[in-house]
């Protein structure tokens, strides 16, 4: 949610992305009151329900959805991207996400229907009029059947992750969701519910015996016997050297809730150990340190200035991660924000691994530059042209030439 101010004339400034999306638009005064003012776009739809997501739970809302029978889109504003619910007679019939870890082709890679190499190189032929189904289809590199239990794993996907969102926003646009150019699956939305919820607490046992992302988990020793198909791949990762649960996370190819699921399991079965440790993590490259150290600082410099102007400055900054294009939008994945204005430095190279230390190098300063000039755009916007200037300026004129020092 947003914080703004009314000045003495009567004026608001509205944070960027709304303005991108009211640029040019006629607004009227739908509701207000002392504790609010509800505005509307002149001739668009209007919303028929709104609602605060720290006031009414998820579980809540999709609830009251399927009661009544609604039919509509519901959009929701969460800290880590939007999402879309389209609703038939109160029933889920597809769902849409800005997260990368919703993305289809993520989806078929974690089932192993796809190849990541393909995955990258379809990724160059998506347009405005081809989206990547079509190409996939199109070069025959999924069965549509697949397609279709990959289609109906997303949607699931994206409806489970929506129980662990505590903030955020929502609103529900009564409109035929047949119209758009949708796969409309069937589904139960009270199974949904039942099934996030079960999901809500196994997954808060998992984190428990797990320890947290930065745990390490160790191959015990133990003969393997009875493994499932998972938890084979999962220890294909572990028999040398104990890797962290994040690292883990990123390389199982699993969704986040499968990959837990599996750990836990091994670690029940005595197949792997649990260690707190961080010094058994491996020590990140030190040129990739350098790099991360620089512009941390520079990140919390700006985050220190600016903040005081902007209370919404982590939850814009958190949106624009997530709408990065591709390649850009992978060294963020799972990447919050952290409450001085940071970036975790582990994740971000864990998100790398894999490829040469120069690509690493080169697509780390260009996703962080990307960060850097987005905060001085807000600095100069939040804290004034003039206010801003030398401070925005010191800080480019050190990212240039930081840029030249750590790609030579």
């Amino acid at each position: 949610m947003y914080q703004v101010e009314v000045d003495d004339r009567g004026r608001v400034a509205l944070p960027r992305r709304v303005v991108a999306d009211l640029s040019a638009s006629k607004l009227r005064v739908e509701s207000c009151s002392a504790g609010h003012v509800l505005l509307g776009v002149h001739g668009a739809l209007r919303p028929e329900i709104i609602v605060t997501l720290n006031t009414v739970g998820i579980p809540d809302v999709l609830s009251f959805f399927n009661m009544f029978r609604k039919t509509g889109i519901l959009h929701l504003d969460l800290p880590d991207g939007l999402r879309c619910l389209f609703f038939k007679d109160g029933e889920i019939i597809f769902a849409t996400s800005e997260r990368l870890e919703d993305d289809l082709g993520e989806v078929l890679c974690e089932m192993g229907k796809l190849e990541r190499k393909d995955l990258r190189s379809v990724r160059a032929e998506i347009s405005c009029s081809v989206n990547l189904s079509q190409v996939l289809v199109k070069r025959q590199l999924v069965a549509a059947r697949d397609l279709w239990l990959a289609t109906r794993q997303q949607v699931e996907s994206i409806v489970y992750a929506l129980f662990a969102c505590d903030s955020g926003s929502c609103f529900f646009v009564s409109i035929d969701p047949e119209q758009d150019n949708i796969v409309r699956l069937s589904m139960s939305t009270q199974n949904l519910i039942m099934e996030g919820l079960r999901r809500v607490d196994e997954k808060a046992l998992y984190w428990r015996r797990l320890r947290g992302p930065e745990a390490v988990l160790g191959y015990s020793g133990k003969v393997p016997q009875d493994l499932s198909s998972e938890e084979k791949i999962l220890m294909r990762h572990l028999y040398v050297a104990g890797q962290s649960v994040r690292k883990l996370l990123g390389a199982s190819e699993m969704s986040e809730y499968d990959a837990l699921r599996t750990m836990y399991q091994l670690v029940e079965k005595g197949m792997l150990e649990v260690t707190e440790c961080e010094e058994h993590l491996q020590p990140l490259a030190p040129e990739l340190e350098t790099i991360l150290a620089l512009f941390n600082e520079m990140l919390a410099l700006l985050y220190a200035q600016v903040s005081p102007y902007s209370g919404e400055m982590l939850a814009e900054v958190n949106r624009f991660i997530r709408e990065l294009p591709h390649p850009h939008i992978y060294v963020f994945r799972g990447v919050q924000i952290h409450p001085d204005g940071t970036l975790d430095m582990r994740a971000l190279a864990e998100n790398l691994n894999g490829l040469e230390l120069d690509e690493q190098k080169r697509l780390l300063v260009e996703a962080l530059t990307e960060v850097v000039y987005l905060e001085c755009s807000m600095a100069r916007r939040e804290m004034g042209a003039d206010a801003a200037t030398d401070m925005v300026r010191r800080v480019q004129e050190f990212t240039m030439r930081a840029r030249r020092k750590l790609l030579d």
